[in-house]
Formats: structure tokens, sequence, C-alpha cells
């Protein structure tokens, strides 16, 4: 009878989670936003995404079942290697911690926002304490395979940080711009523990200039993911809000990067920087294939005409990825490689 309850819950949140995700961004959601760029557009974006409900801190283990459950049947956690089906040995982390923006932040609505809330290893957890994003550098004070913690070797800080494996430091990066935008109104509260805290105080720039250039490079080095859009998407469900870093990652560089000073407008493509690609052949069948210096090394976003994201990633060597799970039609290719930006269309037509 238990073995059958078991399979029984796992089949409900399985199908609550496929349900969650199948939100997509409501029509105007960012309608405010568009014509503005540096601080002006984050507070716009701030005007945005406060609306939301508030939720119990403590029953965020239950919401977790959906905004963070791997369909392979485990709590997906971005702390360690471990695959738990139950809350068992996992806490409750702050990304962004939580001493750094109130002496008695269990009393703020940030407090319980699934948006930087996340399941994780217990022992995990303990390491990564207060400390600010970083790369580690000689050997860690603590890692499990997945997380280092240590001194911090990019270039501005050297105290010590936490480091989260490759294929998340994207996802702290948007967490990190969504935190300080979505609680703008915390600009007296924000504190800096020594010199931990990544932040100056203030609405903006809000980061201190090395941490702002260390969440740029991690925020287009691992672009939004699968994983990414449907805890937003679940999350939306729970709380009624959205990360506006994942549904529209250039923001980041309107804000923060290279496109400030530009006036962002939702669906329209940012200003394109001179770099030489070619895209061959043109039609495509099932692989697109570009020709471009270091293609490995370029970040590609595969868009509709009216700006959705169907795929992002990066290149093989060769400068391939398969598009065969992509309808017949017309594309807009995004690259990003290096500080440089281009923008072409192409033509999928399979045989």
């Amino acid at each position: 009878m238990k073995s059958f309850l078991k399979i029984y819950l796992f089949a409900v949140l399985f199908v609550a989670y496929a349900v969650v995700c199948q939100a997509t961004i409501p029509t105007g959601y960012y309608t405010t936003a568009n014509g503005k760029t540096k601080a002006e557009l984050k507070t716009a974006l701030y005007n945005i995404v406060k609306k939301h409900t508030q939720l119990e801190y403590y029953s965020s283990s239950t919401y977790f079942l959906t905004t963070d459950w791997n369909p392979a049947g485990y709590i997906w956690d971005m702390y360690s290697n471990f695959k738990r089906p139950t809350w068992t040995g996992m806490n409750r982390e702050h990304s962004l911690p939580k001493s750094w923006w109130s002496a008695a932040p269990e009393t703020t609505v940030a407090y319980s926002d699934l948006h930087n809330l996340y399941p994780s290893d217990a022992t995990a957890n303990s390491a990564k304490l207060n400390y600010g994003l970083g790369e580690v550098t000689g050997t860690p004070e603590y890692t499990n395979g997945v997380i280092k913690v240590g001194a911090n070797g990019f270039p501005g800080y050297t105290g010590t940080v936490f480091e989260p494996a490759d294929e998340y430091k994207g996802d702290f990066a948007r967490d990190y711009m969504y935190v300080v935008t979505s609680y703008e109104n915390y600009a007296n509260n924000w504190r800096s523990i020594g010199t931990a805290s990544m932040l100056l105080g203030g609405t903006y720039p809000i980061f201190r200039p090395w941490a702002i250039e260390l969440l740029l490079k991690w925020h287009r080095n691992d672009p939004v993911s699968d994983k990414e859009i449907n805890r937003n998407n679940a999350v939306y469900g729970f709380q009624n809000n959205r990360n506006p870093f994942i549904d529209h990652p250039e923001l980041a560089e309107y804000i923060w990067g290279k496109y400030m000073g530009q006036n962002w407008e939702e669906g329209a493509e940012p200003p394109q920087d001179e770099i030489a690609l070619v895209i061959q052949p043109n039609p495509v069948d099932n692989e697109l294939k570009v020709k471009i210096n270091n293609p490995e090394k370029a970040v590609f976003y595969i868009r509709s005409l009216s700006g959705i994201t169907f795929k992002t990633g990066k290149f093989s060597a060769e400068g391939t990825v398969a598009v065969d799970d992509l309808r017949n039609g017309m594309y807009i290719l995004v690259v990003y490689s290096g500080t440089k930006r281009i923008v072409s269309k192409f033509v999928l037509h399979h045989e």
C-alpha cells in the first residue's frame, strides 16, 4: 500500500508540474517597461514584479515539489548531486543571502519569495553561509563536486566566496538580478556584511562594480535553460509574478551591460555588433551550421519573429546545432561571441 501511495504521489506531482509549467508570459505583462533603460528600466520592472502573492515560508518545501521537481523522480538540488525523492536532508536556501537585506529578514516579503528560495542539501547550505558569488581559486575550503567555497579569484574582491557549478551560474546571476529589482524598495535596508555582500545599497546600480562584471559574465556564458523557464512558469503559477531576466535575458544588458543608454522594447532586436557570421546552407534542414571564429565559445538564441526563444546554448566545435525538433518556418538567430553580437534570419525547411 505504501509503495502504491508513493507512486501515486509522484504521478500527481508530475502532472502538477506539467500543468503549471504550461504557463506563458501574460500579454502586456512588460508593456510599461518599454522605452526605458538603465535605472528607469529597472524601476519599471520593479513596479511590474513587486505585485505578487506573499507565500508562507515554511510551505516552500511543498511548493518545491512542483517548482523544483525533476521529472526523473527527485527534488532538483543546485547545491549537490544528491537525488532525493523526499525532503529529508534538505534545507530552504535563500540564493541571495537573507542577511544582506535586513536585520530581521524573516519579517519581510522577500523572505518567502520562491524566486529566491531553492531546495539545498543541508551540508552544502551550511558551507555556503552568506558568502557572495565568485570564482574559487586554489584549494577550496569546501567542495562536494558541485559547489565550492574558498578564496575568490575573480578580480575586484579577494574574500571568501561561493561558486556554483557552471551549469547553474546563469541561474544564480539572474536570481540576484531579480531580487535587487523586485525589492528595489529595500534601498535603505541593503546591508554589507563586512565586505561579503555584493551590494552597494541604494536602487541603482546596487551591485558593486566587480559583482556586475561577474554576474554579466555568468549570465552570458550560461544562457537561460529549460529548467529555469519551467521553474519561472511554476513560481508564477503560485506567486503571480515572474523573473524578467529569464523571460527577457537581454534586459540585463540594458540595465547593467553593453546596451546601457539604449531604450528597451519588448520583442525588438537589441543593437547589433559587427561580427562575421555565415549560415550555410540557408534554408536549413535538420542541422544549423554557422561559420564563425571559435563557434564553441559563442552563445546562440533561436527565436521566432515575435521574439519567443525556442532554443539556446552553444554551438559544437564545428559550428553546428540540431534543429530537427523545430517546425518549418522563418527564425531569428542571435549569436553572442565575446562582447560582440549579431542577428541573422534563417529559413527552416525539413525535407
